[in-house]
């Protein structure tokens, strides 16, 4: 069990950063530039990229977490805090990590959230209208860290989502990913958490659905999540290929405007979270093998392989992460030791800024030389 709670942090960690070389990028690019993309290359392909500023400014130093795996550090830091996880807690952390520059790669709707929480909004009332991935990329470590604590689990995984993602949808994504890492650390059978999935999501959808009055957010998905998953995962289990095709079948009659494709890794919970949560939990090949196959679609494939990695990572184990590929790999064996004692806060909210801080600095004065030259 302790091996697989620390594969839910590991797992997310490394698919984040395996993900981001080629982030944003189509699949015909990533195969013309690296033919097979199957691990962390060992130097940028800065030539086939000269004089593409767009894509030279997006890229980071080899081995460095983004969004994803930050978020992910945080919570469970703020749930380890004394006296546990609270909305006032998270809020804290999410605003101090903005004001002092901690945050990197994040998106314009956690920005919004954020300056919400900033200008003293009430946390269920702060979240963008987002039915996007960003609270599904997080919630791994989490679910591991509340592995045996449903109730409390739900609670957090629901209440953190909605402060940044008022949307039933974003927000049931997010509770299905750490529902499944919860119970694949347990060592729950996978073929049990397949089947378990949905109707838990499904309960937790309901009672949402009667909490409007208290919380702002968009109520309209209804039940869409658990329906998704059930509609994945009933059944024989489909081929990769196949499985994409099934999802993006599945989620284009509710694309939002500006979607024009249903690309199974766009940052959408019914395309990219279902993706990279049911590609984890139906995988017959070895999780490294996974999240390279999902990383050469193309899209959002850092946090595609960031959610994948996290449940890879609870149901296998970590020892399938090369860590020593992670640039701040000494760090991350904190938390993911943490999640395992229960015991210590790994680092408190002024150690985690600027040590934060201090990478997303580092990956400003990266991106700057790489567009000068």
């Amino acid at each position: 069990m302790e091996d697989r709670a620390q594969g839910a942090l590991w797992g997310l960690a490394w698919g984040d950063a395996l993900g981001c070389p080629v982030e944003t990028w189509r699949a015909s690019f990533i195969r013309q530039v690296f033919g097979e993309y199957v691990d962390l290359p060992s130097e940028q392909p800065l030539q086939a990229l000269a004089g593409d500023t767009k894509r030279l400014s997006r890229l980071r130093p080899l081995g460095l977490h983004s969004d994803d795996t930050q978020q992910g550090l945080a919570l469970v830091a703020c749930a380890l805090e004394p006296g546990g996880w609270s909305r006032a807690s998270w809020a804290r952390w999410l605003v101090q990590g903005m004001r002092r520059k901690a945050w990197r790669g994040y998106g314009r709707n956690f920005k919004t959230a954020v300056q919400q929480l900033a200008k003293g909004g009430a946390p269920e009332h702060s979240g963008s209208a987002s039915a996007g991935m960003g609270a599904a990329m997080r919630v791994a470590p989490v679910g591991a860290l509340l592995r045996d604590s449903p109730g409390e689990l739900a609670r957090v995984v629901m209440e953190s989502s909605m402060m940044t993602h008022a949307d039933l949808r974003a927000s049931a994504l997010a509770y299905a990913v750490a529902w499944s890492v919860a119970a694949l650390v347990r060592g729950e059978a996978v073929d049990r958490v397949r089947a378990g999935v949905a109707p838990a999501v499904r309960e937790e959808e309901a009672r949402w659905l009667q909490m409007g009055e208290k919380w702002t957010f968009d109520q309209t998905g209804g039940h869409l999540v658990s329906e998704t998953l059930a509609a994945l995962l009933e059944g024989p289990l489909l081929p990769p290929e196949a499985l994409r095709e099934r999802i993006s079948a599945l989620a284009r009659p509710h694309l939002a405007e500006g979607f024009t494709v249903a690309h199974p890794n766009q940052g959408f919970a019914l395309l990219g979270g279902a993706h990279g949560l049911v590609r984890a939990l139906t995988a017959t090949e070895a999780p490294g093998s996974v999240l390279a196959d999902i990383i050469q679609q193309g899209y959002d494939t850092d946090t595609v392989a960031a959610i994948a990695g996290g449940v890879l990572g609870a149901r296998f184990g970590s020892g399938w992460v090369p860590r020593a590929r992670l640039l701040d790999a000494e760090r991350l064996e904190l938390y993911a030791r943490a999640l395992v004692t229960r015991s210590a806060l790994p680092e408190t909210l002024d150690v985690f800024v600027q040590k934060e801080a201090a990478w997303t600095a580092e990956e400003e004065r990266f991106q700057a030389g790489l567009v000068r030259h």
